[in-house]
C-alpha cells in the first residue's frame, strides 16, 4: 500500500510540539511534485533550496480536463514525495497508478483539515476543489506542507520550520489586504464568473459568487435572463473570466448587465499571493 503522511506534530510554537518520525531522503536534493503552480509557490516557500519541486500540470493547463503526460507521471514517480492538492479530477488516476508503480510513494493531502464547500456545479465528488483561493486555506495548506516535510527530512525541520514562518506571514498579509480592500465603503458584495472558482474567497469576506456555467455549459435564453436579473438586483459590477479558457464567453452576459465590467483573472497564477490581491481589487473596481 502507498503511504500516506500523517499530519504530524512537530517542534514550534505556532503548530504544536511533537518529533519527527521520518529519516531525511537519501538523494541531498529530493525531488517533490505537486498538482498546480499555487501549490508549487507555497511549497518553495518552505522547502527554500532543500529540494526542487516539481508541478504536475503545465501553465495554461485545465484541471477540468487535464490529463498529465507520461513524462510527466514518469517524473512522479521518481519523486521523494507527492503533495496532492486534494478533490481536482485528474489527481484520482495518478493516485491509481501510484498504486500499481510505486505503493511506496509518500502522498499527502495538502488540503486536509479545510471545510470544504459542497457545490452542484459539475465537480468531482461533488465539492468544490478551489480551496487555494482562499489565503486562511492557504494557511492550512501551507501548514500540512511543512508538517510533512519535517516527517519527510527531519535533518533539515529548523529550516521548514523558520521558512513556514515567513511564510505564514506573509499569507497572514494577503488575508488582511484583501479584508481591507473588500471592506472599503461602496464595494460591491456580489460578483459574477463563469466558472465558480472563487467560492472560498468569497466565503472568506462575505461575497456573493454569481456563476453563469453551469455544469460547463452555456446558459439557455431562459437562465440568462434569470441571471440578468439577479446581477443588476444584487448590483454586481465586475464579471471575473479565465483569461485562457473563458474570454471568448464574456460577452453571453456582460451584455446584457447594467454597468459590468469584464476582468481577467487566473485562478491558477504560480504568484499565488499577488493573485488573489489582485483579485480583491477587481471585484473593488481598483483595476
Amino acid at each position: 500500500m502507498r503511504r500516506i503522511i500523517p499530519i504530524l506534530l512537530f517542534a514550534a510554537a505556532t503548530l504544536g510540539v511533537g518529533s519527527c518520525k521520518y529519516s531525511a531522503p537519501t538523494s541531498s536534493k529530493p525531488v517533490i511534485t505537486v498538482s498546480i503552480e499555487p501549490q508549487r509557490w507555497l511549497l518553495e516557500q518552505i522547502v527554500g533550496d532543500k529540494a526542487d519541486v516539481n508541478c504536475l500540470m503545465a501553465r495554461g493547463g485545465n484541471p477540468e480536463s487535464y490529463e498529465p503526460a507520461f513524462s510527466h507521471l514518469a517524473d512522479l514517480e521518481r519523486s521523494s514525495c507527492y503533495m496532492l492538492m486534494g478533490n481536482l479530477g485528474f489527481e484520482d488516476a495518478i493516485i491509481s497508478r501510484i498504486k500499481v508503480n510505486n505503493p511506496d510513494l509518500p502522498v499527502v493531502n495538502t488540503s486536509d483539515s479545510i471545510i470544504l464547500i459542497v457545490d452542484d456545479h459539475g465537480h468531482d465528488h461533488g465539492i468544490d476543489p478551489h480551496v487555494w483561493s482562499s489565503a486562511r486555506n492557504a494557511a492550512i495548506i501551507a501548514r500540512n506542507m511543512a508538517r510533512a516535510l519535517c516527517a519527510l527530512d527531519s535533518a533539515n525541520s529548523q529550516v521548514y520550520l523558520a521558512n513556514y514562518k515567513r511564510l505564514q506571514a506573509r499569507i497572514d498579509s494577503v488575508d488582511s489586504i484583501c479584508s481591507q480592500i473588500l471592506s472599503e465603503p461602496g464595494v460591491a458584495r456580489s460578483f459574477m464568473v463563469w466558472h465558480p472558482s472563487l467560492s472560498y474567497f468569497a466565503r472568506d469576506y462575505g461575497l456573493t459568487q454569481i456563476s453563469v456555467g453551469s455544469e460547463g455549459k452555456e446558459p439557455s435564453v431562459g437562465e440568462t435572463r434569470d441571471l440578468l436579473k439577479r446581477v443588476n438586483a444584487d448590483s454586481a459590477r465586475v464579471f471575473l473570466v479565465q483569461k485562457d479558457f473563458d474570454s471568448s464567453r464574456a460577452g453571453v452576459v456582460s451584455d446584457g448587465a447594467e454597468s459590468i465590467r469584464v476582468v481577467p483573472i487566473n485562478p491558477l497564477n504560480y504568484e499565488w499571493d499577488n493573485e488573489l490581491v489582485e483579485t480583491a481589487r477587481a471585484i473593488a473596481g481598483k483595476q
